[in-house]
């Protein structure tokens, strides 16, 4: 078996990995293939071997629907160049026996989380959903798209001015889709499980946000298509997953940037004040954890250990105003304490 790592913890995989079943490859590296490519590779092999076509077991709710498009083409690619009249590889979505991992797990694994929503304020936001909606539709009618999708969580988070804790450590956000047509609804896809306060209710209504369940966005999209006599709908491929692009006919998709992403980009005053903020309380919770550890080890000749470091900093952060949760679990070295603050950890 292989694996690609995309992170630099080389030397960690080096200690951890059987090297009876699994090779090491460092991606990035210029003797180390794309995934696409060396799947191509092994397709290429097998056909020239077998006069077979090669499978590849590929999870649509997993991969991104650009990643499927790559493999394909890297196999036509192979085919090509080598004067193939066949199929050197295809790609399987295993609907008939699902993800193969899950299958391992069993009962085991562990369920999609269902933290619940909390409205994001206009204090903090500086935009209402009915605005940001607003400006999406203005951008949905010079692209003709009839629906638009919108499916990184935290696309969801900024779009609906909605914020988690515990669906993905360290970072506020959710999981859910989103949909906005272009004369009618704007849906939320999530465990109603998320959206039971009294509060989020009503922060979506006001917006006109509709609440479906989180299993239902493909078969909408699907049913979008099939009704709309001219639809089109507007994703990016490179950030929506295979399960949803599948079941747009290519005649009907608009794949490009969405709107939200140059929003997000461009941040409104409220949003750079919030992050001025955000340092300025962090920057003081530093200094009185920097203070501490100097007293502990330098007058008190204390040893203190990376827990303890992670402890002490993440205790000062704490006391400041707005703090929910660390934005990046501490990293503390023997010699040197690193600490990295992002925005998203105080709720400004």
């Amino acid at each position: 078996m292989n694996v690609s790592f995309t992170l630099s913890y080389y030397n960690q995989a080096n200690l951890q990995l059987d090297s009876d079943h699994w090779e090491l490859m460092k991606s990035g590296e210029r003797t180390t293939p794309t995934i696409p490519k060396y799947l191509a590779e092994l397709a290429e092999k097998k056909y020239n071997q077998t006069s077979t076509t090669f499978r590849v077991g590929l999870d649509p709710y997993v991969h991104s629907a650009s990643f499927a498009k790559d493999v394909d083409s890297a196999f036509e690619t192979a085919a090509g160049d080598n004067s193939i009249d066949a199929t050197v590889g295809e790609i399987d979505t295993l609907d008939a026996h699902g993800n193969l991992v899950d299958t391992v797990w069993g009962e085991s694994r562990p369920s999609v989380p269902t933290s619940p929503f909390r409205p994001h304020p206009i204090e903090y936001s500086g935009v209402s959903v009915s605005e940001k909606i607003e400006r999406i539709r203005a951008e949905m009618k010079v692209n003709g798209a009839t629906l638009c999708v919108f499916s990184t969580l935290d696309d969801i988070a900024y779009l609906f001015n909605v914020r988690a804790i515990g669906d993905v450590f360290s970072c506020p956000v959710g999981i859910a889709y989103g949909t906005i047509t272009l004369d009618g609804d704007v849906t939320l896809y999530c465990s109603d499980k998320k959206v039971k306060s009294e509060a989020v209710k009503a922060h979506l209504a006001e917006a006109g946000v509709v609440v479906a369940p989180y299993e239902n966005v493909v078969s909408d999209i699907q049913k979008h298509c099939e009704s709309e006599g001219k639809s089109k709908v507007w994703l990016d491929k490179s950030r929506c997953n295979f399960a949803i692009s599948r079941v747009i006919p290519s005649k009907s998709l608009v794949d490009k940037q969405n709107a939200v992403t140059p929003m997000k980009a461009c941040k409104n005053e409220v949003e750079l004040e919030g992050m001025r903020k955000a340092h300025i309380v962090d920057g003081a919770a530093m200094a009185h954890a920097i203070a501490k550890l100097e007293d502990l080890v330098v007058n008190q000749s204390k040893k203190v250990s990376e827990v303890e470091v992670d402890l002490i900093i993440t205790g000062e952060r704490a006391k400041q105003p707005g703090f929910l949760e660390v934005s990046f679990p501490t990293i503390a070295g023997t010699i040197i304490v690193v600490s990295i603050i992002f925005f998203c950890g105080y709720d400004y």
